[in-house]
């Protein structure tokens, strides 16, 4: 992904991945992307994992904000 607005975005990605290890999420780059990992169980047990694109989430609100 092409970043076109780089410099808030960068802070808002460093920002939010900050509060994100802060609350005891893992925090992953994968291929330029910063994600955070939320851990969970499914009813039958079974422990699930998502990932959130921090990266996609802090260029969005570099375009809201802007």
């Amino acid at each position: 992904m092409s970043r076109r607005f780089t410099h808030a975005a960068d802070d808002y990605e460093r920002m939010i991945a900050d509060i994100a290890r802060q609350m005891g999420f893992e925090v992953e780059t994968i291929d330029g992307e910063v994600f955070f990992v939320i851990s969970a169980f499914s009813p039958s047990g079974e422990e699930v994992f998502s990932k959130v694109n921090i990266t996609r989430f802090a260029d969005a609100m570099e375009r809201a904000l802007s």
